[in-house]
């Protein structure tokens, strides 16, 4: 019984490890089309981050066609934000606006002439996603990006000035400029668990929300952080740092223990969800919709681990 236990475990790790390289090479091939990677080193870095692995923790259920397509939302995502995180150009308030304009113009309706890849990508994106929820998902996918949007303006404008952050401040605009939100939404299509939202749990379910986004924003700026000092960006070890005068490492240990709390938090919440007294069908739906931000928390502080996305050696672009 144990060894076929044993091997019914390493069969279900080759299988999702074969489902994540598979789901890495289906993005690759994505990118390349829609001219998000041009070139080998792009590629590289691309594979380097381990998109597919991140997707198939994240939906573990989910088919090949879903994993894929989660997969390709977190790309997008990554590419966005290192738009202006490796840009001098592109970190100026206008062209964060122009930017953004265009993307929203995309998931709005609204007329979107392709200038880069990542419009033509956003595009591609919304038309394998929208048409499969509904339109109250739609309006909140829209309102979360554009919050998004919004927050990547304040950033730019802020790196422009040179104003220091405090520490609430800071908490505040991580918890939008992370993008967790709009990528939760997006799982609710993908891992197959649209928003529940019984009127007694709105407020709870808020708050899960929030936790989450806390959790992935905190937990990359641990894994980014020596990528952050080396490009003068604000991060939540260095924002700790600066404010409570203390040193890096300090700062870094007092990061990772606030990230702990708040992954508690986002338990805690979650039995609260589930607890509540629920007729059977909106029971069940609280539970998947909770079961899939819990899936993304879980796989989000794994890959964080395994990702070389902010490794040193892609500072710099070779010659």
């Amino acid at each position: 019984m144990r060894g076929k236990t044993g091997a019914g475990v390493v069969s279900a790790g080759l299988l999702s490890e074969v489902r994540a390289e598979k789901a890495g090479a289906a993005l690759l091939a994505w990118a390349r089309d829609a001219s998000l990677v041009v070139d080998a080193f792009e590629e590289e870095r691309l594979l380097a981050m381990r998109l597919g692995k991140l997707a198939e923790l994240t939906v573990p259920e989910g088919s090949d066609a879903d994993l894929e397509l989660t997969a390709q939302w977190a790309a997008f995502i990554c590419l966005v934000d290192d738009r202006f995180d490796r840009s001098l150009v592109d970190i100026r308030p206008e062209a964060v606006t122009s930017l953004f304009d265009r993307l929203l113009n995309v998931i709005t309706g609204r007329p979107a002439g392709f200038v880069s890849g990542l419009d033509q990508a956003l595009d591609d994106l919304w038309r394998r996603t929208a048409p499969r929820m509904s339109t109250q998902w739609r309006e909140r996918f829209v309102a979360d990006y554009r919050d998004f949007a919004l927050a990547m303006r304040e950033e730019a404008a802020g790196r422009t000035d040179r104003v220091p952050m405090g520490l609430s401040d800071y908490v505040l605009r991580r918890r939008r400029t992370i993008t967790a939100l709009p990528l939760a939404d997006i799982l609710e299509c993908t891992a197959g668990a649209p928003w529940p939202g019984p009127p007694m749990g709105v407020d709870l379910m808020r708050d899960l929300r929030r936790a989450v986004a806390d959790v992935a924003g905190w937990s990359n700026d641990l894994a980014s952080a020596e990528d952050d000092l080396r490009e003068d960006r604000d991060n939540l070890v260095t924002v700790l740092s600066r404010e409570r005068g203390c040193s890096l490492s300090s700062a870094r240990e007092q990061a990772a223990a606030m990230r702990d709390d708040r992954v508690r938090d986002f338990h805690t919440l979650a039995a609260a969800l589930t607890a509540m007294p629920l007729p059977g069908t909106e029971r069940e739906g609280v539970r998947r919709y909770v079961a899939a931000l819990g899936s993304f928390v879980t796989a989000t502080l794994h890959w964080l681990g395994v990702t070389h996305r902010f490794d040193a050696r892609w500072a710099t672009r070779p010659m």
